[in-house]
């Protein structure tokens, strides 16, 4: 399926899922017409936090590297793992069509994540929310809401 995706620039009818398992098994649950893809880039990316030492904290902020990458797409391969779903191509930045009716792309996605957590109840492992996540959008996308 991944690899059926057609390439689409970000507008108002598409919105970047998230860059981690949960955003990639939404996407694998919207299916491919819901679907979008197009080249990413990390050349501008940093990565930003804090090491604490005795109490204080110490930001930092650096470039995002191969490493950074690597390990961001090998943590969202483990997820699809055990959700019985097949690896994403890399290298690409994935969009989810926002169905009418929403007031913003955002509120679409915190609406279906609400809805998933929802409908998940105490449920964890990623194989049994691969079910609830096909079911939330469907409904979604069913009612165009």
């Amino acid at each position: 399926m991944w690899s059926e995706v057609k390439e689409a620039e970000p507008s108002a009818s598409w919105v970047e899922l998230s860059e981690n398992g949960w955003g990639a098994l939404m996407g694998w649950a919207a299916g491919r017409e819901n679907l979008r893809r197009h080249p990413s880039s990390d050349a501008d990316r940093v990565v930003t936090g804090y090491i604490e030492h005795a109490g204080v904290r110490h930001p930092f902020e650096g470039p995002f590297t191969a490493t950074d990458r690597q390990g961001v797409d090998d943590d969202i391969d483990s997820y699809l793992r055990d959700a019985g779903v097949p690896p994403r191509p890399r290298g690409y930045v994935w969009l989810i069509r926002v169905p009418s009716g929403h007031t913003s792309p955002e509120a679409f996605l915190a609406d279906v994540d609400s809805a998933i957590l929802r409908a998940a109840g105490t449920l964890t492992h990623p194989k049994r929310l691969r079910p609830i996540f096909a079911a939330v959008l469907r409904d979604f996308y069913a009612q165009g809401r």
